[in-house]
């Protein structure tokens, strides 16, 4: 779909997901949105009713049959939604009457809108610039209440004012080599190049940071994959039932119950968590359990972390050694957390001691007990958000796209900077800032591409 933006349209969908329900909500976005449900309506709606909520009977447009009791709310342009004449219809949710809403506001001239068409439309309508838009489609999709807040911020207009910040620091250096080249024959100089470089690398190293936060909002967004790895029988599955607060995986003390891996989807304290239950790591015989090992290995590729499960009463096994032997190799891949069950047994002391001599982060836990769970809650946290507080003040990142616009803007300052290092002429270094100012631009939505856009929208649901 190719988004053109054309005012002389007006467009409907239903706004509100399909399903059983009280209310739908089916709304109208053009020029034509007030004489299109005037047509329908028992009583009429005047400009004059701008923002109120209005009950009344909505008939069809041919025969003046009833089909449902409304509450009709109008939003006057420019102070609406999508800066249009907007028309919200909220009547009883049962898929024949929203239908037949529908169907009647087409029969008089209404479109059927496209995916994300009424964001878009606030878009061009400058009610939203476009880190904004992306926004309203990440509050819908958010999973937990941290991923929630930061879509939220970004909603705000947050990540915006951040990113005109930075365009304005970078049009201020513009103006200032603006300056320099108008006296260049009086031999004034508005800022040195030294000095001019100086600024720019605070700038760099402000959208380095920036740049930084994407690995940290990516998880707050996506979720973490969380992978749970040890030898038969160790307390895996047990470990991921109590995390997820019922019984999902098999528990059973013959070893080799688990032959495959199960994906579980969970939250840790509003952290949303993809947790893997693995195959034991152990010497066999046994085909399908050889099979459901090496996928245990392939999942490690794709993880953010991984809890390793030994077993504190026990001495360490061939099966053990080869999981440390996993460790050593992968080291420096992903975080892991070794953990040793069952402290509710005696523990081995040799065991420990040799666990702690691994050097990873070490806990206790007794699934059985329910003991240290939480200390290992926090420790995830900790190995994943280590330089980030879970509640921070800090603007993060959470999209691909820009984190690639930023990147991109950083490689253009970095040139500026390399030309004032060779004291290249200020219309060589103006060309990389301007680079620099028409990338960000891409974010904002001032100098995006018309394909970029229109992938932008096509993500979102009708109605949106």
């Amino acid at each position: 779909m190719k988004y053109i933006y054309n005012d002389k349209d007006t467009i409907v969908a239903l706004s509100t997901p399909l399903g059983n329900g009280a209310i739908a909500i089916i709304r109208l976005s053009g020029k034509s949105a007030l004489h299109i449900i005037n047509q329908l309506t028992k009583q009429q709606i005047t400009v004059n009713d701008d923002r109120k909520a209005i009950f009344t009977e909505l008939l069809d447009g041919e025969h003046k049959n009833f089909i449902d009791e409304i509450v009709v709310t109008f939003f006057k342009s420019p102070k609406s939604y999508t800066g249009e004449n907007v028309i919200e219809i909220s009547c009883h949710c049962n898929s024949l009457i929203i239908d037949a809403i529908i169907r009647e506001t087409v029969k008089l001239g209404a479109r059927i809108a496209e995916p994300g068409e009424f964001t878009f439309r606030a878009f061009m309508n400058n009610k939203l610039d476009l880190s904004r838009a992306e926004a309203v489609a990440e509050v819908i999709q958010s999973k937990t209440r941290q991923s929630l807040n930061q879509s939220l911020r970004h909603l705000e207009g947050e990540l915006s004012k951040v990113i005109f910040d930075v365009k304005n620091e970078i049009i201020g250096y513009l103006s200032l080599i603006e300056i320099n080249l108008d006296f260049s024959d009086e031999e004034i100089e508005a800022l040195p190049l030294m000095e001019l470089k100086e600024r720019i690398e605070k700038t760099i190293q402000r959208l380095q940071r920036l740049q930084k936060s994407y690995d940290y909002g990516r998880l707050l967004q996506e979720g973490i994959k969380l992978l749970l790895i040890g030898k038969a029988n160790v307390g895996k599955s047990s470990l991921l039932n109590l995390l997820l607060g019922k019984e999902r995986a098999i528990v059973s003390n013959i070893p080799g119950t688990t032959r495959d891996y199960l994906e579980v989807g969970l939250q840790i304290d509003g952290i949303a968590v993809q947790a893997v239950d693995t195959a034991g790591i152990r010497n066999t015989t046994d085909t399908i359990e050889a099979i459901g090992m090496n996928r245990t290995l392939e999942q490690l590729n794709s993880s953010d972390i991984a809890i390793c499960m030994f077993e504190a009463n026990n001495r360490l096994d061939k099966d053990d050694e080869k999981l440390i032997e996993i460790l050593a190799e992968d080291r420096e891949r992903i975080p892991y957390i070794v953990v040793a069950n069952k402290i509710d047994l005696e523990e081995d002391q040799r065991t420990l001691k040799q666990l702690r001599s691994l050097k990873f982060p070490f806990l206790k836990i007794s699934v059985l007990k329910k003991k240290g769970i939480n200390r290992l809650k926090k420790e995830l946290k900790k190995q994943l958000f280590s330089e980030h507080d879970l509640e921070t003040e800090e603007i993060v990142i959470t999209s691909s796209r820009h984190r690639k616009v930023i990147i991109e803007t950083i490689n253009a300052l970095k040139k500026a900077v390399k030309a004032t290092n060779i004291n290249a002429t200020e219309e060589i270094i103006s060309v990389d800032l301007r680079t620099a100012l028409d990338k960000l631009g891409e974010i904002t939505g001032e100098t995006t591409p018309e394909d970029i856009l229109n992938q932008i929208f096509q993500k979102f649901c009708i109605g949106k």
